[in-house]
């Protein structure tokens, strides 16, 4: 019979060969602390061909009342903070970010980078709205055009922001979906048919495909070399935007001019 088996805990102190233990240093890479809605089905995917040895992304994901409308849109600023607070607790990030186009601009950016480092310290923070609008800055872009998925409403709401920060709608177009879940399932040539209005003398220096559900990341490049005008997603400028707060740039080869690796 072993008698291993009956060891008590001394006698296992005893056995048990001790090792030194060194910390290794943390992956030099740039941590990115996500806060995704629980209804977003396309910013993991897409950040998955972005982030490579580059980044690393640790997330939480919050509640959204479905329906695309400014009130459910607001509630969401109720549970950002305690979801910051659990986004990879005790390891620190270098720049937190918080994943809805509609929600940041009908909450308020200021408000939702507060949310986002409550107990964090001193990091960036951003949103895709504003990383959109750095982004149309970084392209020396003032004239804009927009696909959206988003309801009249809360188009307006965009159109609103877009100009109070400077720039210039010279054209929207509007799927209408209410309905958070059928976001992610706008097909390539809905985003086709959308731009060629887009594009089409509107006098656009950029076209920004609005919503981080919106599976256009996969597109860009193919939508950039047919129609000849930078597209920016809001999930391509949340990367790019994420990784310029932290002093970095993103290179990310085959995904449009935001990402190539300019600086």
């Amino acid at each position: 019979m072993d008698m291993n088996m009956y060891m008590n805990l001394e006698q296992f102190n005893d056995f048990e060969i001790k090792l030194t233990f060194t910390p290794a240093p943390r992956p030099d890479r740039v941590h990115i602390g996500l806060v995704q809605l629980a209804n977003d089905h396309t910013l993991e995917t897409d950040w998955s061909h972005l982030l490579a040895e580059q980044a690393s992304l640790f997330s939480n994901r919050v509640f959204k009342k479905n329906g695309m409308t400014p009130e459910a849109l607001d509630e969401v600023a109720t549970s950002i903070g305690a979801a910051a607070l659990l986004v990879a607790d005790g390891l620190p990030m270098d720049v937190m970010a918080f994943a809805c186009t509609s929600a940041s601009f009908v909450i308020g950016e200021e408000k939702i980078s507060n949310l986002l480092t409550e107990g964090r310290g001193d990091i960036p923070t951003t949103n895709p709205w504003s990383a959109a609008k750095a982004a149309f800055k970084h392209l020396n872009a003032k004239k804009i055009a927009i696909f959206s998925p988003y309801p009249t409403d809360v188009n307006y709401q965009l159109k609103l922001q877009l100009e109070d920060s400077g720039f210039e709608l010279v054209a929207l177009t509007g799927l209408g979906i209410m309905d958070d879940n059928m976001i992610h399932k706008a097909s390539l040539s809905s985003f086709e048919e959308g731009i060629e209005i887009l594009v089409k003398d509107t006098g656009a220096e950029a076209i920004f495909m609005s919503c981080t559900s919106l599976r256009a990341v996969e597109h860009i490049q193919y939508l950039e070399d047919k129609y000849g005008i930078p597209i920016i997603s809001s999930n391509s400028a949340l990367f790019w935007h994420s990784m310029q707060l932290c002093g970095k740039t993103a290179k990310c080869s085959g995904y449009g001019k935001l990402l190539n690796g300019e600086k």
